[in-house]
């Protein structure tokens, strides 16, 4: 499995502050980085404002972590990933399996 893990993403998790209009302003601040393997997974299209709107999907894969946060983005090169789920496949605590949806700048 280690071999495999050959893309360096950043792990980033939401914080929020307050504005002085008494509203919150979120913004991503760095949790951490990890070594992952990503493997894309589905390309669906839809019509989206009379558009054709494609949402890529990926599995990414790193290692096992205790404290992985439940909301998080992942940085990798120029992309932006956003976790949607995250699963350890067999319960042995060894690997993440990260669902991901690429969001479109």
């Amino acid at each position: 499995m280690i071999g495999n893990l050959r893309t360096r993403l950043g792990i980033y998790i939401p914080q929020s502050t307050p504005d002085e209009f008494g509203g919150v302003q979120k913004t991503w601040v760095l949790f951490g980085q990890a070594w992952a393997h990503i493997k894309p997974k589905t390309l669906n299209e839809r019509a989206q404002n009379g558009r054709a709107a494609i949402t890529k999907t990926y599995l990414v894969t790193v290692r096992w972590q205790r404290d992985f946060p439940v909301r998080a983005r992942l940085l990798w090169d120029d992309r932006t990933l956003r976790v949607l789920t995250a699963s350890d496949p067999d319960n042995r605590r060894e690997r993440l399996h990260l669902i991901c949806e690429e969001e479109q700048q």
